[in-house]
């Protein structure tokens, strides 16, 4: 198991809440942050992002063990921040235009992004352990679809000449 799953691990139970809590924190279910506590799924960088972002995780300490579990208020400045990661000026208007709307509606947007981030979890861990088949069956779609593009093709052909050979 990478040392980066035990510190996942280790967050959820520094801020003392279950696993279905912390997934619902971070658009995970249960069972993706199961997995990922017990080494079966890799932390991604998405992962990191939505840690960041929910619980103000220290990425440093999180990749490496160096520094503190968590980025401390007074460490962290939005405008350091948004330089570092050079932000344009519609970005940062997006950020001042999110943290100026009514807490509820903040709530209901996070609400929508989290099951959007767990359907997506979802479906990228079920596409991790079938991409062979995945490829296949793409590839069998595409075909199918290539066929009936030519059975198109010789029914307008057949049609056409119909018409010609009713016509002359």
């Amino acid at each position: 198991m990478q040392d980066i799953n035990l510190r996942f691990g280790e967050i959820r139970q520094a801020l003392e809440l279950n696993q279905a809590e912390f997934g619902k924190g971070i658009g995970l279910t249960t069972s993706g942050i199961s997995n990922i506590e017990k080494g079966l799924r890799n932390v991604t960088d998405k992962h990191v992002l939505l840690l960041k972002t929910a619980f103000n995780v220290n990425e440093a300490w999180l990749r490496t063990g160096k520094g503190e579990m968590f980025l401390l208020p007074e460490t962290f400045s939005l405008d350091e921040y948004a330089q570092k990661s050079q932000l344009s000026e519609l970005e940062l208007d997006i950020i001042k235009s999110y943290m100026d709307l009514n807490k509820d509606v903040r709530q209901a947007i996070l609400n929508s992004a989290q099951q959007l981030f767990a359907k997506h979890s979802e479906i990228a861990s079920t596409v991790e352990g079938n991409n062979d088949e995945d490829d296949i069956e793409a590839e069998l779609e595409r075909y199918r679809q290539e066929l009936e593009a030519e059975k198109k093709v010789r029914m307008s052909s057949v049609s056409q000449n119909q018409k010609k050979d009713l016509i002359g």
